[in-house]
């Protein structure tokens, strides 16, 4: 038996235990595509016409129901159906840049109007610290020099610049990467200044781009005052006397969550990390961001809050109004700080919402407990089904409640208790209660109850395969599992009711704790250590056969061990024959190592190595072998 096993689960990632069907390109959307091929071929007309604006336009729109199509579909942009989109979206942006990079009266500044745009949407990848293909945008020099693929310029032709090509390519291969690209505006004016002979009217050709911004041509002078003050040492007031707006409770929750996602680690973005509030003050590679008492020269209220579209937070993430003024205001009463230390971690200053959940539950007596279990689980059934209360039963462990008939839920109030009692032995838990204030069980005496339950509390729509799933969270706020009634009998195609209870049972152990391992650990686990109980149960013995006809059809041996890569139905075999594999080729101890050492750093590859001393290809090709397979499989084709 897992002896040493169960103390390690509790380390281990609260994750489902079933996996999505993944969807396809739908007729639907075929007709949404042959709609966006006549947009594109308009644009063409309207760039052939010089209105290249809304050519641009109706470009970025076609752009973005493509990335649309390829989201709801769950396909690569590379996929077959809408490849051909993106490259000629891509071929008539080159040819709109080419329309439009004639010169201009005046000519365009670097200084004045190409500094802004490559300052403001490059530097995240292409900054002093972190110059990815090994391009540093941060100053004229390194974007005169180019990047690891060659010169980003061809002075003179707009229509063979690396760099216009970057920016007006689709997919993985746009620059800017995100969600938007760079807007149309902004190309147009780099590539006319490209065909301008795109001259440098700067100072100094090695000065960041944000300084330069702020010099403006060159005229002769210096460094412009607010790039001296964006110099010398960090200084902190720490004085708030007379201040309204405080960052440790008005600026650094926002910020925390919003902000130092991108910008900490060895590598922040644009070199500026929010790691520490010195980190924050100190700056990046444009300089500092924060001048206080002056919010209206600060880089970081114009990325915040004055630019249109506003630039930060990057991606999806959105600050709201009132945030983005008490920010504004806490720079401009000065940026004191009322934080402590402040060489401390901006996410020492704010729990988490798990952490606040944590506090407020630790205060709770048992009896306080037990009522919001039992609240809880009323709740959940009144939004299933409002009309009908549910049959109840319960003992010192378990609260066991659903449609099945009063008898049955004794039943499986029973078994849960033995099962119960078996899990503490094998995991070593002293305490009397596995989940505080109880466990949970729903039992559904059909499949429609189930779903419906599901459907109506979990926004889930469960696989046809799936009979059982664990709902319990870290904190401990949320704890229940739900079985669907399959009957006693066990076949080749069935456990029965008291293996599902029992799977389920320890994957809502395992999902006590906030670490995260893979699904097939989860499933796995659960179905081995109700095999070592019930090792006459017919079910097992097809899971071997079940398991070799699922990893025919992976790519590659180490596939086996990645999330996604098998069906809700196929990764139970896969889990259960994967975990016994592991005990067999080295120990329950040894397994019991790889648990442990996998829930504290996380690295699946790593931990492998150092505990079974082989990498995933190797490991998962003795797996497949133990199985009957080859060592090579070869992927199934699809009909």
């Amino acid at each position: 038996m897992l002896t040493r096993l169960i103390p390690v689960l509790l380390l281990v990632a609260a994750i489902g235990s079933t996996i999505p069907v993944l969807a396809a390109i739908t007729a639907e959307h075929r007709k949404e595509l042959t709609a966006i091929k006549k947009d594109i071929d308009k644009a063409q007309s309207l760039i052939t016409r010089k209105d290249t604006d809304d050519a641009a336009k109706l470009l970025d729109e076609s752009e973005a129901k493509l990335k649309k199509i390829v989201e709801e579909a769950k396909v690569e942009e590379s996929n077959i159906a809408v490849s051909p989109f993106f490259k000629s979206i891509e071929q008539k942006r080159l040819s709109l840049a080419k329309r439009t990079g004639g010169g201009a009266a005046g000519g365009i500044s670097f200084s004045k109007e190409i500094a802004p745009i490559l300052n403001t949407a490059c530097l995240r990848c292409h900054g002093d610290d972190n110059p990815r293909g090994g391009l540093q945008l941060s100053n004229f020099a390194g974007l005169e020099k180019g990047g690891g693929n060659g010169p980003l310029l061809t002075v003179g032709n707009a229509n063979n610049s690396l760099i216009m090509a970057r920016l007006t390519a689709t997919g993985n291969q746009r620059m800017p990467r995100g969600p938007n690209p760079l807007p149309a505006a902004d190309i147009q004016k780099i590539g006319t200044w490209i065909n301008q002979g795109a001259k440098f009217d700067g100072e100094d050709k090695s000065m960041a781009l944000a300084d330069l911004v702020k010099a403006g041509p060159a005229t002769g002078a210096s460094k412009t005052a607010a790039s001296k003050t964006a110099s010398g040492p960090v200084k902190i007031d720490t004085n708030t006397q007379g201040t309204t707006v405080s960052f440790k409770k008005d600026v650094a929750p926002w910020m925390v969550n919003l902000c130092v996602g991108c910008h900490s680690g060895n590598q922040p973005r644009s070199g500026f990390s929010l790691a520490t509030f010195e980190g924050l003050m100190k700056g990046g590679n444009s300089g500092r961001v924060v001048l206080p008492g002056n919010a209206a020269d600060s880089r970081i209220i114009h990325l915040v809050v004055k630019q249109d579209p506003i630039k930060m937070p990057a991606g999806q993430a959105l600050i709201k109004r009132s945030q983005a003024m008490a920010l504004e205001k806490w720079v401009a009463e000065g940026a004191k700080y009322d934080g402590g230390d402040p060489k401390a971690t901006l996410r020492s200053l704010v729990p988490t919402e798990a952490e606040l959940k944590a506090e407020e539950l630790a205060k709770l007596s048992p009896a306080e407990w037990l009522k919001m279990r039992s609240d809880r689980a009323d709740e959940l059934w009144k939004k299933f089904d409002v009309k009908d209360p549910p049959n109840k039963t319960e003992n010192d462990e378990f609260l066991v409640m659903g449609s099945a008939s009063e008898p049955r839920l004794k039943q499986i109030a029973d078994w849960a208790v033995e099962d119960s009692k078996q899990l503490k032995k094998l995991f070593g838990i002293k305490e009397g209660l596995i989940w505080k204030g109880k466990l949970t069980i729903f039992a559904f005496k059909d499949r429609f109850s189930y779903e419906e339950f599901s459907r109506t509390n979990e926004d889930r729509d469960v696989q046809r395969e799936t009979v059982g799933h664990a709902r319990v969270t870290s904190v401990g706020d949320e704890a229940y599992i739900c079985i669907q009634d399959i009957g006693d009998d066990d076949s080749a195609s069935t456990p029965g009711l008291r293996v599902i209870l029992f799977e389920h049972l320890t994957g809502g152990l395992i999902l006590r704790s906030k670490n995260k391992v893979p699904d097939w650990v989860i499933r796995g686990t659960g179905l081995a250590l109700a095999w070592n109980v019930n090792k006459k149960n017919a079910y097992f013995g097809g899971l071997r056969a079940a398991a070799s006809q699922s990893v025919a059809t992976i790519e590659k041996p180490s596939d086996v061990f990645t999330d996604g890569t098998f069906s809700s139905g196929d990764l139970g075999p896969v889990g259960f024959t994967l975990v016994t594999h592991m005990i067999q080729v080295g120990s329950e101890a040894k397994f019991a190592q790889f648990l442990n050492q996998l829930a504290s750093n996380g690295n699946l590859a790593s931990t492998l190595k150092d505990v079974y001393n082989a990498d995933t290809t190797q490991l998962a090709t003795s797996y497949i072998g133990s199985l009957g397979g080859s060592k090579t499989p070869t992927k199934k084709k699809k009909k």
